[in-house]
């Protein structure tokens, strides 16, 4: 078993598994970058996000930042509520790792928690549940705006000139106790 730290070998392969409906918290480090070059990202900053999976396939998962700093011990705070979510649907691939990719567009008559950003980018899960990391990048593809004095995102093709608030991003997270999580007692969860 390649790879896996010394706790997770002595794992059956269902306990490894990440679990396939869930709602956690995540203490998460979080870097910009110029949207043309991804790679000079900034000094990370750390704040809580709320990871979601869900669906008849386990095929849907939400990341939303909540806009509140983390702290580097501890749970996180009870009050997290999403901001800003970007919404991926799972690719073929190993069910260890699922891998999702960010949409531009939110599928029909699917809501989500806070203002979904459109993105280009990918979320890996990494388990088992109890453990669980997240590994994420993508770039905003995305302008802000206002419509009848709510804030909105609209998609574009491309970064237009003078589009500052486009950037490149990633995402470095792990589960932290939370008193809103949810976790479906089924294959691959094991105690937090």
């Amino acid at each position: 078993m390649d790879g896996f730290p010394p706790e997770k070998q002595a794992m059956s392969l269902s306990e490894r598994r990440v679990a396939e409906a869930f709602v956690v918290a995540m203490r998460a480090e979080m870097s910009d970058a110029p949207y043309g070059a991804p790679f000079e990202a900034a000094a990370p900053r750390a704040e809580w996000v709320i990871v979601s999976r869900w669906g008849l396939s386990a095929e849907y998962l939400s990341l939303s930042r909540t806009g509140q700093p983390a702290s580097l011990e501890g749970a996180a705070p009870g009050n997290l509520q999403p901001r800003e979510t970007f919404f991926g649907v799972r690719t073929a691939g190993p069910a260890l790792e699922p891998c999702f990719l960010l949409l531009r567009h939110l599928p029909a008559d699917m809501p989500v928690a806070g203002m979904f950003l459109p993105t280009d980018g990918f979320v890996r899960l990494v388990g088992p549940t109890g453990m669980l990391r997240l590994v994420a990048a993508g770039r905003h593809a995305h302008m802000r705006g206002r419509r009848n004095g709510v804030p909105l995102c609209a998609d574009v093709p491309c970064p237009p000139e003078g589009a500052e608030g486009a950037r490149a991003w990633s995402i470095n997270a792990y589960r932290r106790p939370w008193l809103g999580e949810f976790v479906e007692r089924g294959i691959g969860v094991t105690a937090a």
